[in-house]
């Protein structure tokens, strides 16, 4: 019984999250906008909404986009190591490898109110060898920002949705631990 009773917070929880809208946009390369519509038409914490959700598929738009910075350094990697790029979906060159990122952490979070906060996600971008002892090692550090911000009008009253913009922020090359 007590069990079924500390249950019951988490399906609320999760009901009231399963009606909430969420529209996401690609701005650029590098960039992009999630629309945020809540189930409640309360006024949010902004906070609430920094959550990461959208952080893979916006890693993989950018991974898509030659254009973008991060698709860039996917192919640098692959020219560095196998002398070509990488023409199968998963990403792997015959008798060479590939490029990997590792899952991201939160680095930074800060919130300004009840309207706005925001985070900073890094993860890891390096290089698996072919071979029996796929040999792994990270070349450079990646750093998204994820910015939430509550739509208000001139006079600051709510307007029932909330803007996450997504971006890039920097792309660092590591030094070889050799």
């Amino acid at each position: 019984m007590i069990r079924a009773l500390a249950l019951l917070p988490l399906l609320f929880s999760l009901n009231s999250q399963a009606t909430e809208q969420r529209t996401f946009t690609k701005l650029g390369p590098d960039s992009a906008l999630v629309k945020i519509v809540p189930e409640s038409s309360d006024t949010p914490q902004a906070a609430t909404y920094v959550d990461g959700n959208e952080n893979v598929a916006f890693i993989e738009m950018m991974l898509a986009d030659p254009q973008s910075s991060l698709a860039q350094t996917k192919q640098q990697l692959e020219m560095e190591n196998c002398g070509e790029t990488s023409t199968s979906p998963d990403g792997w060159i015959p008798s060479c490898g590939r490029v990997e990122l590792t899952s991201f952490v939160r680095t930074s979070f800060g919130r300004g109110g009840w309207m706005e906060a925001g985070a900073g996600y890094t993860f890891f971008v390096g290089f698996r060898f072919a071979g029996s002892g796929h040999f792994f090692e990270s070349r450079y550090m990646a750093t998204l920002r994820e910015d939430v911000i509550a739509d208000v009008d001139e006079q600051m009253q709510y307007q029932g949705s909330l803007s996450k913009n997504l971006g890039l922020e920097k792309i660092v090359i590591l030094p070889l631990a050799r």
